[in-house]
């Protein structure tokens, strides 16, 4: 199971072993996409384990996958990442355009 790398608690996924590639996807087209507790299920085909990846891959800890979604998900943090600081950011903009001056005549 995948833990956070900080206070080392799962973080929602794991990882699941299959006799067979052909076992591993026949459950990404028969689970994948299918809910539990009210959450997607999504699968991906692992590339194997590498040291320190059990921590998560993303810039956060987390999943790459989380940081870039552009669905929001309570259960994963509402939106991902990526999106939350492309909305701060024009938010920011947005405020300091109308502290200015612009198309002000004086």
């Amino acid at each position: 199971m995948g833990l956070d790398r900080f206070n080392k608690t799962p973080c929602g996924f794991c990882f699941v072993e299959y006799y067979t590639h052909q076992d591993a996807l026949d459950c990404m087209k028969y689970i994948g996409g299918t809910k539990l507790d009210e959450r997607i299920i999504r699968t991906d085909l692992d590339p194997g384990f590498e040291e320190g990846r059990q921590y998560g891959r993303g810039k956060s800890g987390g999943q790459v996958r989380d940081e870039y979604r552009e669905d929001y998900d309570e259960g994963r943090g509402g939106l991902g990442r990526a999106i939350q600081q492309s909305e701060r950011l024009r938010e920011t903009e947005r405020r300091d355009h109308d502290d200015g001056d612009y198309g002000r005549l004086r």
